[in-house]
């Protein structure tokens, strides 16, 4: 059994959207070994058209794991198994959304690979196979894609003073590090990432790990909108976290468009929808088999259905 279980980029759509302002008006330094950004966020459909904000924007959250030195995994943060895969799907008119939460064993059809987990289809093509994989399962177009790391969830974290998050249980899970009462939390960065990754002692198992990883994204864009909400000065610490933090190629019209929109979807209005499956096996594999559920809400999201 695979230890590596994920973060969910948690700031993934913070990354994506409120620090939107944060990158566009910061000079991005190039990487290096010892200052590699921890959050990647790129375009996910090719060409140069700029997606608008004026309807629906599909933002892919990907936790990676590789790429992440400070827990001894090697890599790339592109190159490793997607273990964290949240869709978020915003209605930019209405100012409400979805999560979809997928569980990393998804038993689903990869281009060109046949059928396999989902969160194998970023180690055989990258982002752009995991976005094609989503695309075809979903039947939604994906307009962005963030990812990242072990170390970027830690680090993103602990930089911003911890996240707010509404913890749904009492945790004692010694493999995932996750000592928790239930309740509203702020949460460090190992806290957040034990919450994220926690599994074995939970009742759902997978399926209550992929509710608290939307969680921990939900408290981050939370946690974000509440600090600037009482201190608009708070933007300039984040600018300073994130201008080191986040790689991105996005142009700055775009960057500031999907910042502006990060101030003004709150997330209580934001649901948060684990994806429905049953556990099954594939070839001596453990795996989640979705259900007519899961297509169902396919549907509904594509019919513009969010509440």
């Amino acid at each position: 059994m695979r230890r590596a279980l994920t973060w969910i980029a948690a700031f993934g759509l913070v990354a994506a959207l409120a620090a939107g302002l944060v990158v566009a008006t910061s000079p991005r330094r190039p990487a290096t070994a010892q200052t590699g950004q921890a959050i990647t966020v790129q375009r996910a459909h090719a060409g140069s058209a700029t997606p608008t904000v004026k309807r629906r924007i599909v933002l892919l959250t990907i936790g990676s794991d590789s790429g992440a030195p400070k827990f001894g995994r090697g890599g790339t943060m592109e190159n490793g198994r997607a273990d964290a895969l949240q869709l978020v799907v915003l209605d930019t008119v209405k100012r409400r959304g979805a999560v979809l939460s997928f569980p990393r064993d998804s038993y689903v059809p990869i281009p060109g690979h046949g059928t396999n987990k989902i969160n194998a289809a970023m180690a055989f093509g990258g982002p752009p196979l995991l976005v094609a994989t989503f695309k075809r399962l979903t039947g939604l177009s994906i307009d962005y894609y963030a990812v990242t790391s072990f170390d970027g969830l830690t680090d993103i974290v602990n930089k911003v003073g911890g996240v707010q998050v509404d913890v749904d249980m009492n945790l004692r899970d010694h493999f995932a590090g996750a000592f928790l009462d239930k309740g509203r939390r702020k949460l460090n960065g190992r806290q957040a990432l034990a919450y994220a990754r926690a599994r074995k002692t939970l009742p759902g198992g997978d399926f209550d790990r992929s509710r608290h990883q939307g969680q921990v994204l939900l408290g981050g864009l939370g946690t974000f909108q509440g600090q600037v909400a009482k201190d608009p000065t708070q933007v300039m610490a984040w600018l300073a976290v994130l201008r080191d933090e986040v790689k991105t190629d996005l142009p700055f019209p775009e960057l500031l468009r999907l910042a502006l929109l990060a101030t003004r979807v709150p997330p209580a209005s934001i649901r948060n929808v684990p994806v429905p499956g049953t556990a099954g096996s594939a070839g001596g594999a453990s795996v989640v088999r979705l259900t007519p559920g899961a297509y169902a809400l396919f549907a509904r999201v594509r019919a513009g259905k969010l509440g």
